[in-house]
């Protein structure tokens, strides 16, 4: 087993070392197909040359001009470990929370997000489903969806619970701040129990400094909890100078709420924990590992067999169906998921994690493959941190859908250990550079000016253009109309927000009971004029559920595939050649060309009964009436933009209020 504990590092680094810099350097363009065509990759490797040079170039000049300045046996300054990440994890927060209301207005920008918040709105009121709204179409939104229990989304609850704490508390935008703070120390921690103190202290600046980390825990996204239950996990395992069984059973309890939050980074985030219990032989442990994971296990599978009728099925699957899994076949939305298609995902990950994950003037995995290559891994941490950068790439290598935002959202599982990582190999060239002599430059000094260098250069340039293309990117996302109702004195409204012909195509088949799995199978394949009409026919005719699937099924099969609209505002539009436009569809697409905005980003502000307060709803056009009729007397207003679909939404009173029709 000793053998095997020397031997097995240098053998996984070199594999890492080669992943990173063959997976970078595969030729993208040449493999259509791909979900996901990755950054262009050539401006930032010229870039980056640059950027070498001159932090290079300034580092020796450094080291040169100390060689004439600093005595010999100059004493490097020392601080105190434990309080360098309670100030860096303080200030990670406060990073993180101006990055939530000034760059992303507080507002949820992604459907993931959305579709949580609803869901811990519904936690919240001390629910697992909300009622069935009427009409459906007028507030479902993406990743939401009815079964038995009620209305509800496909998330599993670890995250969705912080956020409903956050709601209660009147701070759901403050959650992954905390978190983002949190996670600060406990890779502190972590770090140390598996380095000691020096690298620790490295680790957590890196963590603290990061632009990907400040900006995820920025978001309301849920890959932020995931991680930092990770390192609950690993902290408890690895901190402690001896283990005792309240650390096992609290690391299950973290690890079983890190699968409770996203399944596969549980999986990610308990692989190096199997891989320390094996090489130190500590697997008596393991009974009480699996004890602490009990009770979220239990709870899991009580949520998942109320509102998905069984204790092993997750919302996924539930709502998408099996090809939501894992592995090479049709993916939900019925294009073909291939390993060539894996392999082109994962490259365009590694590519941005060399751009998002420190904003640095050279590739912020440089130093690790370095240190992967060159180094000598005889410790234990060494086995452990390369199966914890490996583990979340090699398992979403078989999941078909290749996330970006902001940056590769699905290796963020990984990230903590590629800043212990990184933070190592800087100790390990730390280590060289003061064992180096040389009456010209001083190596130590060197490497401590590139690295300011190199921050400096990122945190005042680079940074800041970042910070400003996320501020000003999707603009859409960012209004708040409860806000501007709110300082006209409004405190009870109907808000109907027009969406595009696209969306309210599917969510009209979802209110007929198709499976959301179907329906967008449907609607990335057909025509948008025919689905509309089959969509309208069947309501009209009261089709039942399963004539609906059958008929959908039918029409996948026997239609030929639709192009998409050109340069349409809405680019998801589908239509085939035809002599001309029925006349319904020539409206809808009409309303599209006067302008259409978002509606999910607003739904989860809505009261969990949908009676109270501002109420915001997709705009219905014809039927709103049947909308209306739910809140006879209330405001009516309108949040569309006008004058075209590029124009910002404004609010505009539809109906004024009629107390007498709402009662005393």
């Amino acid at each position: 087993m000793a053998a095997v504990a020397r031997a097995l590092p240098r053998w996984l680094w070199w594999g890492v070392g080669a992943a990173l810099v063959l997976l970078a350097a595969l030729p993208l363009s040449a493999w259509l197909g791909g979900h996901d065509p990755g950054p262009l990759w050539a401006p930032h490797v010229e870039a980056w040359v640059l950027g070498l040079v001159v932090v290079v170039v300034v580092g020796i000049l450094g080291g040169r001009l100390a060689c004439r300045l600093l005595p010999t046996g100059f004493p490097w300054p020392d601080v105190n470990g434990p309080a360098l990440a309670a100030v860096l994890a303080a200030g990670l927060t406060a990073l993180s929370a101006w990055v939530m209301h000034s760059v992303f207005a507080g507002n949820p920008h992604l459907v993931d997000e959305m579709a949580q918040l609803f869901h811990a709105r519904v936690f919240a009121g001390g629910r697992l489903a909300a009622p069935v709204p009427q009409p459906a179409d007028a507030f479902l939104i993406t990743h939401t969806w009815i079964t038995d229990a009620g209305w509800v989304s496909q998330y599993p609850p670890g995250q969705t619970i912080l956020f409903a704490v956050g709601l209660l508390t009147h701070a759901e935008w403050l959650v992954n701040p905390l978190l983002g703070g949190v996670s600060a120390i406990l890779v502190y921690v972590a770090a140390r129990g598996l380095y000691g103190d020096r690298t620790a202290k490295a680790a957590v600046f890196l963590w603290a400094a990061s632009a990907w980390v400040m900006f995820m825990s920025g978001t309301y996204m849920n890959h932020v909890g995931a991680v930092t239950y990770a390192l609950v996990a690993w902290a408890a395992l690895w901190g402690p100078r001896r283990l005792r069984l309240a650390h096992v059973v609290a690391a299950g309890l973290a690890l079983g709420a890190a699968t409770a939050t996203r399944p596969l980074d549980g999986i990610a985030a308990a692989l190096p924990v199997l891989a320390w219990l094996a090489v130190r032989r500590e697997w008596r442990w393991l009974p009480s590992l699996a004890l602490g994971g009990l009770p979220v296990a239990v709870a899991w599978g009580y949520i998942n067999w109320r509102m998905y009728g069984h204790p092993l099925t997750l919302g996924y699957t539930a709502m998408y169906g099996p090809e939501h899994g894992l592995g090479f076949h049709t993916d939900p939305w019925g294009l073909p998921f291939t390993p060539l298609i894996a392999l082109s995902n994962a490259a365009a990950a590694v590519r941005r994690l060399n751009i998002y994950l420190f904003e640095w003037p050279l590739p912020a995995l440089l130093p690790l493959i370095l240190w992967a290559v060159f180094a000598r891994h005889r410790h234990v941490g060494d086995i452990v941190v390369a199966i914890g950068i490996l583990a979340a790439p090699l398992l979403y290598f078989f999941y078909w859908h290749s996330g970006f935002y902001p940056g590769p959202r699905f290796y963020y599982a990984a990230a903590p250990m590629l800043v212990i990582a990184t933070a190592r190999a800087w100790r390990w060239g730390w280590t060289v550079a003061r064992r180096k002599r040389s009456n010209h430059v001083r190596w130590d000094v060197t490497l401590a000016t590139a690295a300011v260098v190199a921050f400096v250069w990122g945190w005042v340039t680079l940074l800041p253009a970042r910070w400003d293309i996320y501020r000003s990117g999707l603009s859409s996302l960012k209004h708040h109309p409860e806000r501007l109702l709110k300082q006209r004195g409004v405190s009870q409204a109907l808000v109907i927000i027009p969406e595009s012909w696209g969306s309210r195509i599917v969510t009209g088949l979802w209110r007929l009971g198709a499976p959301p799995g179907l329906v967008e199978i449907a609607y990335r394949r057909l025509d948008s004029c025919d689905l509309y009409q089959f969509g309208e026919s069947a309501r009209r005719s009261g089709l039942g559920r399963r004539a609906i699937i059958d008929s959908l099924e039918h029409l996948i099969e026997t239609r030929q595939p639709a192009p998409l609209v050109p340069d349409w505002p809405d680019w998801t539009l589908r239509l085939a050649p035809r002599d001309s436009i029925p006349e319904d569809c020539r409206l809808e697409m009409e309303r599209d060309l006067g302008g259409f905005t978002l509606y999910g980003n607003h739904a989860w502000r809505n009261a969990l009964t949908l009676d109270t307060g501002i109420v915001f709803a997709r705009d219905l056009y014809e039927r709103n009436e049947e909308l209306f009729a739910r809140y006879p007397g209330w405001e009516v207003w309108r949040f569309a933009p006008r004058g075209g679909p590029d124009a910002p939404p404004e609010l505009e009173q539809i109906r004024p209020r009629n107390r007498a029709a709402i009662g005393p």
